[in-house]
């Protein structure tokens, strides 16, 4: 029988995990900075990660361009054989994470925290007397799920990422509506010309969505009071609140915010003419699952009654 050596292993040959990954999260975007964003590390690690594998293997994986990047054949080759071994990795998990559920007595949601306080907490009561045997995790953030590495099962995003084996639905269109305090309205904002007396209240992840209102709205040039910039929608609103400012509000799902109307009021009619679309994310593999499905109807019907 032939021995096997410790520096013959096969093992030996197998790069690190987290190489892998990198190179299929950039091999399958085409793009460093997209798979920087998916797996939480700076575009940087990521070309590090994918310089090493092009040493260990003596081969180039990427021709590298100014603004993109493509596959060499061997690439491409190797791609094929990654994203086989990774599947069969991620389906042995999800296969062990079936098992400890016991039968999936509990789902992983990653939601918009705005959405999460507007919409999913206000109908937790009536998916809790229908479902008393399921348990909800709910993430409130503003980062992208990972399907392949998180326990998550269903997220809540603005925009379709092209990611393979995903599930986009759409949800809702939300558009930017201007909010304040009953007070600052009646102080003088009348019309979207008024906002050069006002303080604009930002998201710090969203620094295009004031400028790209304006431009809406005719006024490209418009110069307002001053900015204050918050990494959260619920402290937007709760600083608008305070008569801190003006911030963008998704309408029409601001309409569900306890104390609109009283405490938060739209002061101008205009609306602009496109939104975003905000999605619920799931696997294309769990299309079946009676689990997804119930939190799938519960979802939808929060959004209606919020809108």
């Amino acid at each position: 029988m032939n021995e096997i050596h410790p520096s013959e292993s096969p093992l030996r040959t197998i790069p690190p995990l987290a190489a892998l990954l990198a190179f299929e999260r950039a091999a399958t975007q085409l793009s460093f900075r997209r798979a920087a964003r998916d797996l939480s590390l700076s575009p940087s690690a990521i070309s590090h990660q994918i310089r090493g594998l092009e040493e260990q293997f003596g081969v180039k994986l990427f021709i590298r361009g100014t603004r993109a990047v493509r596959l060499t054949p061997e690439g491409e080759r190797y791609l094929a054989k990654v994203s086989a071994a990774l599947a069969t990795l991620q389906e042995a998990s999800r296969e062990m994470t079936r098992q400890r559920r016991d039968g999936g007595g509990e789902l992983w949601i990653s939601s918009l925290p705005f959405f999460t306080s507007a919409v999913l907490l206000p109908a937790l009561p009536e998916f809790k007397r229908r479902h008393p045997a399921l348990t909800l995790r709910i993430e409130a953030t503003h980062q992208y799920a990972d399907f392949n590495v998180s326990r998550v099962d269903l997220a809540i995003r603005y925009g379709r990422e092209h990611s393979a084996g995903l599930k986009f639905e759409p949800l809702v269109e939300v558009k930017g509506l201007p909010v304040c305090t009953p007070a600052l309205a009646k102080a003088g904002l009348r019309r979207p010309e008024d906002l050069a007396g006002a303080v604009l209240i930002h998201l710090t992840t969203q620094p295009r969505a004031w400028p790209a209102w304006l431009k809406e709205a005719g006024l490209p040039q418009l110069q307002p009071r001053g900015h204050l910039w918050l990494d959260s929608v619920p402290a937007m609103l709760e600083a608008a609140e305070q008569g801190l400012g003006v911030t963008l509000a998704m309408a029409p799902l601001i309409r569900a915010r306890p104390g609109f109307g009283r405490k938060l009021v739209a002061p101008f009619d205009f609306m602009p003419a496109r939104g975003e679309t905000i999605y619920l994310v799931t696997r294309t593999e769990q299309a079946r699952d009676r689990r997804i499905a119930a939190v799938r109807r519960w979802i939808a019907e929060a959004v209606r009654k919020a809108s």
